[in-house]
């Protein structure tokens, strides 16, 4: 196996994390879809359902981190995009910003929730699309 493969992979994990990790808290609250769907049972705190959610973050950032290395490490990003090169650094950059947001978001004490879960749901936004435009330019 060669750098592209595993650059390759790790891309196309790492946007399947990403949207699974945007689907899940829309999954795990209790609105009329997810019951329907029967996603939002148990007697669990929402906080504590979310655990799956909290994961795909964790991991998600080390996996675009790693995205990125390998090429970089094996000097052969010459070919690709140089536009779609410094858009998938600056989702890199938000995905650790929504990293740590995220980590802020985990604890139950927390003051001003709403406010950071707004800046919360505003970065998911940018990743995805500085995601979807480095897909773009990049694939």
């Amino acid at each position: 196996m060669n750098w592209l493969f595993y650059t390759s992979a790790l891309g196309w994990l790492a946007t399947l994390l990403l949207a699974t990790g945007t689907l899940l808290p829309y999954l795990l609250r209790r609105t009329v879809l997810s019951e329907w769907l029967g996603t939002a049972r148990g007697t669990r705190p929402y906080l504590q359902r979310m655990w799956a959610h909290y994961w795909a973050g964790y991991l998600l950032f080390p996996m675009a981190l790693a995205h990125a290395w390998i090429p970089m490490r094996a000097g052969n990003a010459r070919g690709a995009n140089f536009a779609g090169l410094w858009i998938g650094t600056i989702s890199l950059m938000l995905l650790f910003l929504q990293t740590v947001l995220g980590l802020s978001l985990k604890s139950q004490g927390l003051t001003g929730r709403s406010r950071i879960r707004q800046v919360h749901w505003w970065i998911m936004l940018a990743v995805a699309l500085t995601a979807g435009v480095h897909i773009w330019l990049n694939s």
